[in-house]
């Protein structure tokens, strides 16, 4: 037997072999439709058209993207394509358009393209016919009567008279407090305000000092730095001459200006300047010595302290007096002469 009349039938059935599964799939059906949801239909009503697409399995669908204006239509929205699959082993992918219409009459939708592959490379286009929609008017033929134009649109009314009292009542409670809690403030202030004078204040924290017995246990330095610091600010009050800035040798120019008896300054300069000593060397005093520092001041202060003048004391001493046109000058009433 003659070789080419073996092999022509070989590849006749393979060929078969090759193009039946081609066929087989051909044979399954690919539809896109165009569905209409039921009703009536107004003049701007959403209409949500279904777009579906039967395929085998396997395939995929690409949804055309409508323009806004979608001939006499105008597309809102497309939801994303859904796939499912059906009892006899085919799918089904559909795709919701929204969709209106803004004039009364008889309309088609236009015929939409829809792209298919089968996975193996193959790419084919399948034709969604149109569909009518019938879009009602909102308007009874023969109705020629006319109405009033519809008022503009009111929000919901708003009682705002609770909020306005709750306001007003939270910000009466807030004044109140805020001017209990100032008159307290007030009050404890006015409690701290110290009353005492110069020279008491001044004999006060002397006694303080010296309560704190801080000699007794080596504290030289503390001991004479507070003692030396009491009187600086007792002689700035006392005379109105600025101490606790300037330096030892400031303070005695600034005593010649005010007037003060030249021994008590000399005392106020020794108490400094052994206290200077103390503080600023390594020099260290008798226990004895730094209570007698103490006693110094105390010294000092009592010499200062002002005294009321005769004028002070006389209007001080005075007892009030009632004045009048009819008042002598002891305060009784002058007699009246009564002439027949």
């Amino acid at each position: 037997m003659d070789r080419k009349t073996i092999l022509i039938p070989l590849l006749l059935l393979l060929a078969l072999v090759m193009v039946g599964p081609v066929a087989a799939q051909s044979t399954e059906p690919i539809e896109a439709v165009l569905l209409v949801p039921d009703g009536e239909f107004t003049v701007g009503d959403p209409i949500e058209l279904t777009l579906t697409v039967s395929h085998p399995a396997g395939y995929q669908v690409i949804m055309p993207e409508l323009a806004a204006e979608w001939g006499d239509f105008v597309v809102q929205s497309q939801s994303p394509p859904m796939t499912v699959e059906q009892e006899d082993g085919t799918e089904i992918t559909s795709q919701v358009i929204d969709a209106r219409v803004f004039a009364p009459g008889a309309f088609e939708t236009p015929p939409l393209t829809v792209t298919i592959t089968d996975g193996m490379g193959q790419v084919s286009e399948i034709l969604a016919p149109s569909v009518p929609v019938n879009i009602a008017s909102v308007l009874v033929e023969g109705d020629t009567e006319l109405r009033d134009i519809k008022p503009q649109a009111e929000l919901p009314y708003l009682n705002l008279l609770p909020r306005i009292v709750a306001g007003l009542v939270i910000a009466i409670v807030a004044a109140t407090t805020y001017l209990i809690l100032r008159r307290r403030r007030n009050r404890r202030m006015e409690g701290a305000i110290d009353n005492r004078l110069p020279h008491e204040v001044a004999l006060d924290e002397l006694d303080r000092v010296e309560g704190l017995m801080l000699p007794n246990s080596g504290r030289f330095k503390q001991h004479y730095s507070l003692v030396s610091d009491c009187m600086r600010i007792y002689m700035e009050k006392r005379f109105d001459v600025p101490m606790m800035e300037r330096t030892t040798a400031e303070i005695q120019a600034g005593l010649k200006e005010v007037n003060l008896n030249p021994s008590i300054a000399g005392q106020y300069m020794s108490l400094l300047d052994i206290s200077d000593l103390v503080k600023f060397s390594k020099y260290t005093p008798e226990v004895a010595s730094a209570y007698g520092l103490v006693t110094s001041a105390r010294q000092i202060v009592q010499a200062t302290i002002p005294t009321a003048t005769n004028d002070e004391i006389e209007v001080a001493s005075k007892p009030d007096v009632p004045a009048g046109p009819n008042m002598s000058a002891n305060g009784s009433h002058r007699r009246k002469e009564v002439r027949a």
